[in-house]
């Protein structure tokens, strides 16, 4: 099973990629919330965060690698958003949406515990 969390962080690592770094239509979802895409941030970082955390979940008494990977977390978005804004033409780096997948990552930190027991009783 750790290989698979491992595996699946992977996954989820290179398709946050995908979407960040690849032109995709917009699709109205009829959610007209102002910042919505801030939204979309938290959300995909907290499962991001989620995941990798999940994998490292054996390791995790160890505050090394806790603030290893939370900050892994932190730079991948921080690259990320510096590439769109460099390698792309209908994309711009944005300080808010790296705010944004700050909250996604902290909310993880702060909720995964619980998931974890939750998830252990399933």
């Amino acid at each position: 099973m750790e290989h698979n969390a491992f595996l699946l962080a992977i996954v989820a690592t290179a398709i946050i990629a995908l979407l960040s770094l690849t032109h995709l239509p917009k699709i109205d979802l009829g959610l007209h919330i102002k910042s919505s895409d801030k939204y979309l941030h938290t959300f995909a970082y907290f499962t991001l965060s989620t995941v990798w955390l999940f994998a490292f979940r054996n390791k995790l008494d160890n505050k090394l690698v806790k603030i290893v990977l939370i900050l892994s977390l932190v730079i991948y978005g921080i690259v990320l958003e510096v590439l769109q804004g460099e390698i792309t033409s209908y994309r711009t780096a944005d300080l808010y949406d790296e705010f944004a997948n700050v909250t996604g990552i902290l909310l993880a930190v702060l909720v995964f515990d619980k998931l974890l027991k939750w998830f252990n009783s399933i």
